[in-house]
């Protein structure tokens, strides 16, 4: 084992002690690999600041609220916490993959950017096709668009078609010919 103490809080506490077996019991394997235990793992998902900044864990209370919204004490480690996951299994990791968790503060904030990127050509291509759409189209999109503020809209959700004639199940129905 090497040495009778264990270095415990700056004190030498012997091995035979009571405390000593207590932390025996915590000291990490001489033949122990980080590469064998992969698990429990933190993931992490980055995610947009209430000014729009995207951010996996934030230090400033300040940066964590809405605006016009008193500062709380906390909100800081609040935000951070949401933006943190411990997965204790595969299965869990993958299905947090899914979801946008990544393996790394870098690759989060690179996966929203590239998500925010695909949201902004998406919607720049719907502006491209709205402009040789009809007027009644256009005027819908403009709508769609004015309802959503600043936010991006990609697609513009189907309106229900209006058509117009006899509704199902009318008592005028139209009279078919038979054959004499």
């Amino acid at each position: 084992m090497g040495s009778p103490y264990i270095m415990y809080d700056g004190a030498r506490v012997s091995r035979e002690s009571a405390l000593g077996k207590e932390l025996e019991l915590w000291e990490r394997k001489p033949d122990w690999r980080s590469e064998n235990h992969v698990f429990p793992r933190m993931l992490y998902r980055a995610m947009h600041r209430p000014d729009n900044v995207r951010s996996v864990g934030e230090v400033l209370d300040s940066r964590c609220v809405e605006p016009g919204q008193p500062v709380y004490a906390g909100a800081a480690e609040q935000w951070t916490r949401r933006c943190q996951l411990t997965v204790e299994n595969e299965a869990q990791q993958s299905k947090a993959f899914e979801t946008g968790w990544r393996e790394s503060p870098r690759e989060a904030l690179e996966y929203l950017e590239a998500r925010d990127n695909a949201k902004g050509n998406e919607t720049a291509e719907r502006h491209y096709k709205d402009a040789r759409m009809s007027e009644p189209a256009q005027r819908e999109a403009a709508a769609a668009d004015k309802a959503a503020g600043l936010k991006q809209v990609p697609s513009v959700p189907e309106q229900p078609v209006r058509r117009r004639g006899r509704r199902p199940g009318s008592k005028n129905k139209p009279k078919t010919e038979t054959a004499a």
